[in-house]
């Protein structure tokens, strides 16, 4: 058996792959998390206080959350990351 018959039938021995969330819901979630990420910049932006735990405070979440919503925006157009 070849090396590629072997790994033909791995391959086929395996089981799809299932997304865990549906696609529906794929355009809900990229819209929420850009717009709290958004809102996390621009209230980072926006304030004159500059102690080191308000700024980590809103710049954590905006970051986590225009990275989450940045992927979820491509899944919804069909560019799949």
């Amino acid at each position: 058996m070849s090396a590629t018959s072997e790994l033909h039938a791995a391959w086929s021995a395996g089981t799809p792959f299932a997304a865990p969330l549906p696609e529906s819901t794929h355009p809900i979630i990229a819209y929420v998390s850009l717009t709290a990420g958004l809102y996390f910049a621009a209230r980072y932006g926006i304030s004159q206080n500059r102690s080191i735990v308000y700024e980590l405070a809103n710049t954590l979440p905006s970051a986590v959350l225009l990275g989450f919503g940045i992927v979820f925006l491509f899944l919804a157009v069909g560019l799949y990351v």
